[in-house]
């Protein structure tokens, strides 16, 4: 028998009971977040004294304070870390709702002079300066690519991941404290796997789909940027498809971006899964995990996908972990 159990750490108290969590994060978003629910007065135990004492709980936390949630079954050193971040903003009610943000919560709060100037400068290198003063690392997966000329001034830090996200066309996420840009599907391939078997480890699969490659209408858009930081562009595949923007190395000519437009439209155009499934809490699975689904009645739809956002719910009605199913990575 499998018994739910949790440990949330906030500042220096720690819960082992919640009356609701729901934690969200995908490798589209750099703002990882988690609410946690409490009753409006609650026995809460300090890391120092080690004495419980009954409190007014919103009165004891606040915003900034070191967040850390962590969910499984029976014994809590098998617990999962879910999440790591930040109290956001604390609401009185009844009960006790606490908002919290992942690590782009200290980038938020920090200035950077975003600037490579007269001469380019490694992604990670720039990186590097703006992170200087928090917690968070940089994932050893970042590409060795030169980032051109820029000159943005004095921004946030979240503001730099925006103009990486939006000049760049980069996925920009973190996994804990670890951040990570780049690309989305060749780099986060080996970040973790897990096995879902339909009818035997998902709570619902209703929200799962099966497409043919037939039937896909995708336009894929290759982008890279010269040496004075202007995007050079190709694409392929359908006109009034979904679009599928990819970003290539530097100084990638036009031609040369045109075949590889063309061959990743053949790629993502497949037989295959796409949708949401809903699990239990193990198997334990981040965004950028890669999953293998099985049905025993359709062997032939098998295959390998990237997990892009994951939801987990966790409270009375037990713990659950919906994953967002992304592109096919193998048979």
């Amino acid at each position: 028998m499998f018994i739910l159990k949790c440990k949330i750490i906030i500042g220096k108290y720690k819960m082992v009971a919640a009356t609701a969590v729901k934690i969200k994060r995908s490798i589209y978003s750099y703002v990882d977040t988690a609410s946690i629910t409490l009753p409006a007065s609650a026995r809460l135990k300090d890391n120092a004294a080690n004495v419980p004492a009954s409190v007014s709980t919103s009165a004891n936390f606040k915003e900034g304070d070191m967040v850390e949630i962590w969910l499984g079954y029976d014994n809590e050193a098998d617990l999962h870390l879910e999440f790591s971040g930040f109290v956001k903003r604390v609401n009185a009610t009844m009960p006790c709702v606490i908002e919290c943000e992942g690590y782009s919560w200290q980038l938020s709060r920090k200035n950077v002079h975003w600037s490579t100037g007269k001469t380019p400068e490694k992604l990670k290198s720039l990186l590097s300066k703006v992170v200087e003063g928090t917690d968070i690392t940089l994932s050893k997966d970042i590409p060795d690519m030169e980032v051109q000329q820029i000159s943005e001034g004095d921004i946030s830090g979240t503001e730099v991941l925006e103009w990486l996200k939006k000049n760049l066309y980069l996925t920009v996420c973190f996994a804990g404290k670890e951040l990570y840009a780049g690309l989305a599907y060749l780099d986060m391939k080996d970040k973790g796997k897990i096995k879902y078997r339909v009818g035997w480890n998902l709570v619902k699969d209703n929200e799962l789909k099966f497409r043919k490659a037939d039937d896909i209408k995708l336009l894929v858009k290759m982008i890279s940027f010269n040496n004075r930081n202007e995007a050079v562009k190709a694409e392929a595949g359908d006109s009034n498809g979904a679009i599928r923007t990819i970003f290539a190395q530097h100084n990638t000519p036009a031609s040369e971006l045109k075949k590889m437009a063309e061959k990743n439209v053949k790629e993502l155009r497949y037989d295959g899964y796409e949708g949401k499934v809903t699990g239990f809490l193990e198997p334990f699975a981040l965004p950028g995990y890669s999953v293998v689904l099985q049905d025993p009645n359709y062997s032939e739809r098998e295959g390998t996908y990237l997990i892009e956002s994951t939801e987990v719910n966790f409270g009375s009605g037990g713990g659950r972990r919906i994953c967002e199913i992304g592109p096919k990575i193998s048979k």
